[in-house]
């Protein structure tokens, strides 16, 4: 049995950021996540004895037409396609052109978007043989394995698939509750030296991942409701660091993103982390995600000790009727001391806004831009808020008439697709461009970017994160 895991092909203008992104979306620039969770998934396939590989059709810029060549050159049973919502038209092609190419071959789905419409995509597209929903490593591993033994796919629990008597839809597969059992990720099969992204510094990056599912209720996060659950589920400390200490040594790591959704979550975990990290002398950079209300001083000095250089925290609005209406959970207060803290302690800061949810208006809007201001992150991106399927938002938006899209490829993550009584479309849409370009033109922000720039690397760092910024701000503005 052989087994290709794959990131298929986006083709159209720009690079299809799918694997690993919480939005999916379309962008300008080359700066794409490392695909972790099919890295984790090649390595689970290979633990089993599975003869495995992979290929990235997005980072080798592939033709849906020329992506099914090279699968079709390697001869695989099985194909798995990664797929979202503003991409899964193409990905619904590649899989067709597959199954015209090698009419054997086993396809199968996986990713949010499928997870949610499992039963609509099987039901309207013959060429898909099975939907792994939700969580997928050790899915997909089981089902790989009863297609070998030829055993029943009716014991496979956490698929939808189709045989001769129609479409079947399996009891859900349990979270899988002690992630310290799983692999590290193939990073030997799926190459970190690929992937980039504009706030990194290190010359040799990589990902990684320390917890799964994320217990807060956002209106518009969609990983918890279609793929990672809401139960907060953590590796060990030191499960974790001997990662750390593996890509240190064995891949010559200099830099990790941690891309949790809340990476300090449980105060006790994030303090003995660090505590082991400097008890084994690993010396790494470090960039985590975390939540504002997960912040102290003694945290943030440990966290600093460790490594970590800079936070990404999903500040959201700088109006507090939005985040009570996004459900977010924290206040205006708590995001200013998290900010302050990090600023006495000396770690730099992402800021991360959304403009257009319901409820969202002139005034909400002007609060935010302030506010971000007011708030002196290092770095900020302001995005417009996209209800992608499987989230509260969307069942909000559809209920309330205010989608307005003509295609799943419209789902973007760049350009508004809500629209209200309060505010446009392109109203929202214009609300972003203008917060970047308040944030970023001021003499006083570039200043104090110029001053914090001690050598190359930061330079260079600067550099990149400014050409994100102005992809961000001109590339799908019409």
């Amino acid at each position: 049995m052989k087994i290709l895991v794959a990131n298929p092909p986006w083709p159209g203008a720009g690079y299809g950021a799918r694997s690993d992104v919480r939005w999916p979306h379309k962008r300008s620039d080359k700066f794409l996540e490392y695909p972790i969770y099919l890295a984790y998934l090649v390595a689970v396939l290979e633990k089993a004895g599975i003869d495995v590989g992979f290929i990235d059709g997005v980072v080798e810029e592939m033709s849906i037409s020329n992506f099914a060549e090279a699968v079709a050159r390697t001869e695989p049973d099985v194909v798995v396609l990664e797929c979202s919502t503003p991409s899964i038209e193409y990905d619904l092609s590649t899989a067709k052109s597959l199954k015209e190419r090698m009419s054997g071959v086993f396809t199968v789905l996986v990713g949010s978007h499928p997870s949610f419409f499992h039963k609509e995509i099987m039901e309207e597209n013959k060429q898909v043989d099975a939907i792994c929903r939700g969580e997928f490593d050790l899915t997909v591993r089981d089902l790989s394995m009863a297609l070998s033994n030829g055993d029943r796919l009716s014991t496979v629990k956490g698929i939808t698939y189709r045989d001769g008597n129609g479409i079947h839809v399996n009891e859900p597969r349990p979270l899988i509750e002690n992630l310290d059992e799983l692999p590290f990720p193939a990073r030997h099969i799926v190459r970190s030296r690929y992937y980039r992204q504009a706030t990194f510094v290190g010359r040799n990056c990589t990902t990684m991942i320390t917890s799964r599912g994320c217990p807060h209720q956002c209106t518009f996060c969609l990983w918890p409701r279609t793929l990672y659950g809401r139960k907060f589920r953590a590796r060990s400390p030191e499960n974790v660091v001997d990662e750390m200490e593996h890509v240190v040594r064995d891949h010559q790591v200099d830099e990790i993103y941690f891309d949790d959704d809340s990476m300090a979550l449980n105060r006790r975990r994030i303090l003995r982390i660090c505590e082991l990290v400097g008890k084994r002398g690993i010396e790494v950079k470090w960039i985590p995600q975390c939540r504002v209300d997960s912040m102290d001083e003694e945290v943030l000095r440990a966290m600093k000790k460790a490594g970590c250089r800079y936070i990404r925290f999903g500040v959201e609005s700088g109006s507090q009727k939005m985040l009570d209406l996004m459900k977010k959970g924290t206040t205006l207060s708590q995001i200013e001391k998290a900010f302050g803290l990090c600023r006495k302690v000396g770690i730099k800061t992402q800021a991360f806004f959304l403009f257009g949810i319901a409820g969202e208006t002139q005034a909400t809007v002007r609060e935010t831009i302030e506010f971000a201001k007011k708030l002196e992150p290092d770095s900020a991106q302001f995005a417009v808020a996209i209800p992608h399927p499987g989230t509260e938002l969307y069942q909000i938006c559809r209920e309330g008439n205010w989608l307005k899209c003509k295609s799943w490829e419209d789902f973007s993550a760049c350009n508004s697709i809500i629209e209200t009584e309060e505010l446009s479309a392109d109203e929202v849409e214009d609300a972003r461009v203008q917060a970047y370009r308040e944030f970023y033109f001021r003499p006083g922000y570039i200043l104090r970017t110029a001053l914090k720039m001690r050598k190359w690397g930061d330079f260079k760092a600067t550099a990149k994160s400014a050409r994100s910024i102005f992809s961000r701000m001109s590339f799908f503005k019409g």
